[in-house]
């Protein structure tokens, strides 16, 4: 069960990460869909927002 699960990860990590950093850039430019929610963006996230 151990060598399934690596083979899987080693296979797939890759396109997780892209996955990952691909909504992040997305929702970097977005607000949050709740008004009484809105996280704090992390410092690394404001090189990928479009300024209007």
């Amino acid at each position: 069960m151990k060598e399934k699960m690596k083979k899987i990860i080693v296979r797939f990590g890759p396109l997780l990460t892209i996955l990952a950093l691909q909504m992040g850039i997305f929702t970097s430019n977005a607000s949050a869909c709740f008004w009484q929610y809105q996280p704090k963006e992390p410092e690394g996230m404001k090189k990928f927002k479009k300024d209007n």
